[in-house]
């Protein structure tokens, strides 16, 4: 059509931010056929713990979770190796960490050291220290009394 007016469009594809995460697996016996992808024993391992960690962190993290991607699988007991994409932004590495110490108690098939859970290479530590602010004001009030009674 003569004088007919094109638009361009442009399509922006989302970001997509990958964690590293590894957790190690105490209960699991570490075999060769680990360190090949291709073997049974990887694919099952990975299938097994994929299907029940990415549903947690799907529910987790609805709107930015993409996948959740084993890498691999090292010596040390097993050391369990994965990828986990989101979109355009991702959450803090506790918030990450919190969902596997959170799944210690409903895994089944492979466990989770608490204290093994790293982010980006950084340790958890498993534990979550939270305080309310009537906690902190009775804790400082009581210190507050008793050192007026020295």
């Amino acid at each position: 059509m003569p004088g007919a007016t094109q638009i361009a469009t442009t399509t922006i594809a989302p970001a997509i931010i990958i964690r590293r995460v590894s957790f190690r697996s105490l209960q699991s016996t570490f075999t060769n056929n680990l360190l090949n992808q291709s073997s049974p024993e990887f694919v099952f391992r990975a299938t097994m713990i994929r299907s029940q960690l990415q549903p947690l962190f799907q529910r987790e993290f609805p709107t930015i979770f993409r996948i959740l991607i084993i890498i691999g699988f090292r010596r040390g007991s097993v050391i369990n190796d994965m990828d986990l994409q989101f979109s355009n932004r991702a959450p803090n590495n506790t918030a990450i960490a919190a969902v596997l110490t959170d799944a210690v108690s409903v895994v089944s098939g492979f466990d989770i050291e608490q204290g093994s859970v790293t982010v980006e290479g950084i340790v958890s530590s498993g534990t979550s220290h939270k305080i309310s602010l009537l906690s902190a004001f009775c804790l400082a009030l009581l210190s507050w009394i008793s050192s007026g009674q020295q």
